[in-house]
């Protein structure tokens, strides 16, 4: 099985040869053309978070249904824990039927698909453990500067933990890990918070902390800024991110995302937003105060 890793890249589907799959955002939304022979398991682009399963467990399902993967070239843009979890799966469709398979799939689905909006019983330090290879890199500040070879090594970390896991041989590595919530409010007004991190698992404990609509930054060492653009679920009101990210594509092309998180423009060099902390809070206020002043002009008079 061929694996093409290209950061950053999006596609459309029709320039995909036959016989591939595109993963979680390398093709934006989800398709499926089984004429041709492609796939797009994906739950970001225009896509509702709730309704929409995550990358991996997109893949799980379509082998648990029939899909055979063997003739298929894989191709994805990012090499986090849904990704490498949907590599496992399509390298691996016979052992997808495995309790312990299974179980972590579900795991690592709804933790991606939810983010951390609430944990999944006894696998929270599992999920933190199988894609540590990853969220260290970003917290050392490499993961940026990675070229696509450099992700697939990340892959192959991610792929063996994986392994591990799933042949019972991970409990006393599992033991070992820290689960991580380190994180600094850089602003709470208007009913968002601006917020600093530099691991994307902190989410869970910022959602438990009963923060509700956020950004989410992290510094990278080329001063650009990765930006996550998150409402804890589909259900949290006041917050649109469908409008969010078209006022931020105004400024900076590429900004995009699901119904309850997406984030900035993804570069091929591994840069992200280049826009200053004040334009991002701009940007978003301005969202909001249209959307209020629209609210309370809808109001009736009663007088």
């Amino acid at each position: 099985m061929n694996i093409v890793i290209e950061r950053g890249k999006v596609e459309n589907i029709k320039n995909l040869p036959d016989f591939s799959i595109a993963l979680d955002g390398f093709v934006a939304g989800p398709h499926i053309d089984d004429e041709n022979h492609k796939y797009s398991f994906d739950h970001h682009d225009g896509c509702s978070r709730f309704a929409t399963i995550s990358a991996c467990e997109q893949a799980w399902t379509a082998i648990m249904v029939g899909l055979d993967p063997e003739p298929y070239t894989i191709y994805c843009n990012d090499v986090d824990s849904d990704v490498c979890a949907a590599v496992w799966c399509l390298k691996n469709p016979d052992r997808c039927k495995e309790p312990l398979v299974a179980k972590l799939i579900d795991a690592i689905g709804k933790s991606d698909r939810y983010a951390g909006a609430f944990e999944i019983n006894g696998m929270k330090k599992v999920v933190e453990w199988v894609c540590a290879p990853e969220t260290d890199s970003k917290k050392n500040g490499d993961y940026e500067k990675l070229s696509s070879e450099g992700l697939r090594s990340i892959m192959e970390s991610i792929l063996h933990r994986i392994d591990l896991y799933a042949n019972g041989d991970a409990s006393i590595e599992v033991a070992k890990q820290q689960c991580h919530s380190e994180y600094k409010v850089l602003r709470n007004e208007n009913n968002w918070a601006l917020i600093e991190s530099s691991n994307s698992h902190s989410l869970g404990a910022i959602w438990h902390a009963g923060f509700e609509r956020i950004l989410l930054i992290r510094h990278l060492a080329d001063e650009s800024i990765a930006v996550t653009v998150a409402r804890k679920s589909d259900f949290i009101e006041g917050f649109p991110l469908k409008k969010i990210y078209a006022s931020f594509n105004k400024l900076e092309p590429g900004w995009g995302g699901g119904s309850s998180i997406g984030g900035c423009v993804r570069n091929a060099d591994g840069s992200r937003s280049r826009l200053s902390i004040d334009q991002m809070i701009e940007v978003v206020d301005s969202v909001l105060d249209k959307q209020n002043n629209k609210r309370i002009s809808k109001i009736p008079n009663k007088s």
